[in-house]
């Protein structure tokens, strides 16, 4: 009852109270020339007190509380009084019957008031309800729609500020040590207030005691303005919202309790957007452990046949070199060193991809220019096939992306050199660069026999070629790998057959500045 009072009183402000002063005497003075008038004219002489009795009504809608239409309803028995009884134009209040008479119409004059007052803030409180159910509705469908924290946290300061008509600030984690904070501020100096170590102070009590704190809360904490509720619920704790309601506003007796509604709004967006993260964590060491799973099936396929080559031509010399042609014997040792090659590459391959599945992403991405990048895997597949052409066209301009370059070269690299073995032909390769929407696009592209459709949609999971007479090479993990280090890079990747014979493989990486697209 007392925070009632003072709240009621901190409503009233010089501005207010001249207003509404001057509502009051402009009613009364028209009241009262209206009663003259038809007491003149002999209309209503008998009940002047009804026209008394209206403006009471008038003056406690017009004006705040029920201050007003209480001190009207004095000044109508008194006007009354003063205008309308004998004497005229004179107290008198010792007539026989009077006291009696004129009591009863000032309860009835209070009374009305009191009623006027009462439709007056039930109308306010209507109207207000509807706008906080309207904006409860908006804010579950706006906030369950985020997808991240800073977007919650934002969103939710919007909409209690919006409801509550007063500056808000909204911490994630402990107000001293912030981890997320988000405010809306109505006037510049709130945003200091807020900033206060005494407001942080008690920020922190709301946090860590799971209670609500603060001006109109409690007394004890002395000079504190803003009032602070935990974002928790029975178990945990998600942080403190925090509001600084204006003293010339009324704070009406639910507002509290509509404040916990949000707060258990902000509540469910948090837990979503938490178990949206566990998910694609789960998804995330699904596709890892997928991977995995397919790199050990190729790996197994593809280093078999290259080993039992290299130690069966081996031993074959060994064993037999005296009596082996000098052609034979080239040819073995020429197919020991290309198995060897190859192995190397392999191993090559496994370490770029341990980079990228060691449980963290551990990539170094710096700004490369792409002609360069381009340029090194270029430089090294001629001199891994130096009768192999390679076609190479970038744009005039500089193109600077950001990337692990080792990375992008092993992709390059196993892209091209899966063209110039798979493509049956010794045509040259294209390697195109071009700048998109999408970000820079990088395409291999061959003039051979093309890929078999069947095998397109999984081209990129690690499976083996059962059907073809070449796995020793093994595009599959190749191919694997270069998704796997494409898709660290926030890329994609994907192949197709062309329209006038051969393959391409095309990859996109997101320029600087591309976050949209990343």
């Amino acid at each position: 009852m007392k925070k009632k009072l003072i709240r009621t009183l901190n409503n009233f402000n010089i501005s207010t109270l001249f207003m509404d002063l001057m509502r009051t005497m402009i009613v009364y003075l028209i009241a009262t020339c209206a009663a003259l008038c038809l007491n003149e004219a002999a209309v209503m002489n008998d009940n002047i007190f009804g026209v008394y009795m209206l403006a009471v009504a008038i003056i406690s809608f017009m004006t705040s509380g029920y201050l007003w239409g209480v001190l009207a309803s004095i000044g109508g028995v008194v006007g009354v009084n003063f205008f309308f009884t004998f004497p005229y134009f004179a107290l008198n209040f010792s007539i026989t019957g009077y006291p009696v008479t004129f009591s009863l119409m000032l309860l009835m004059s209070i009374l009305a008031s009191f009623l006027t007052a009462k439709v007056k803030k039930a109308a306010i409180l209507s109207v207000a309800a509807k706008k906080r159910a309207e904006t409860l509705t908006e804010m579950s469908k706006a906030i369950l729609t985020a997808s991240d924290q800073d977007t919650i946290t934002k969103m939710s300061a919007e909409y209690f500020a919006e409801t509550n008509q007063c500056s808000v600030v909204v911490y994630l984690g402990s107000p001293i040590e912030i981890q997320k904070q988000a405010m809306k501020v109505l006037t510049d100096g709130d945003e200091n207030i807020f900033n206060s170590i005494l407001e942080r102070q008690v920020a922190q009590k709301a946090y860590l005691e799971n209670r609500p704190v603060g001006a109109e809360i409690e007394n004890t904490t002395q000079n504190c303005k803003g009032t602070y509720f935990p974002i928790s619920t029975g178990d945990k704790k998600y942080g403190v919202v925090g509001l600084l309601f204006d003293d010339k506003k009324l704070i009406m007796d639910d507002t509290f309790s509509f404040i916990n509604v949000m707060i258990s709004q902000t509540i469910l967006a948090l837990q979503r957007q938490q178990a949206n993260e566990k998910a694609q964590e789960v998804l995330l060491e699904t596709e890892k452990e997928k991977m995995r799973s397919n790199l050990l099936r190729a790996v197994s396929h593809d280093l078999r046949t290259p080993l039992t080559g290299i130690i069966g031509s081996a031993t074959t010399l060994l064993e037999n070199g005296s009596e082996i042609g000098e052609e034979a014997s080239t040819k073995m040792l020429t197919d020991i060193q290309q198995d060897a090659e190859w192995l190397i590459h392999m191993v090559e391959n496994l370490l770029s991809v341990t980079r990228i599945t060691g449980g963290a992403t551990n990539l170094k991405k710096q700004d490369e220019i792409v002609e360069e990048v381009v340029g090194e895997a270029v430089a090294r597949i001629c001199k891994r096939f130096p009768h192999s052409k390679v076609e190479v066209s970038v744009p005039d301009e500089l193109l600077i992306i950001p990337m692990d370059a080792t990375l992008i070269e092993q992709v390059l690299i196993n892209l091209m050199e899966n063209a110039i073995r798979h493509s049956g032909t010794h045509l040259p390769i294209w390697l195109r660069v071009s700048i998109k929407k999408s970000g820079a696009v990088f395409t291999i592209s061959d003039q051979g026999k093309g890929l078999d459709p069947a095998r397109i949609p999984d081209i990129f999971d690690g499976k083996p070629n059962k059907g073809s007479s070449d796995s020793t090479r093994g595009i599959g993990i190749g191919l694997s790998i270069c998704k796997s280090i494409i898709t660290a890079h926030d890329g994609r990747i994907f192949a197709k057959n062309n329209t006038n014979g051969g393959a391409s493989f095309t990859f996109v990486l997101p320029m600087k500045g591309d976050s949209d697209y990343a």
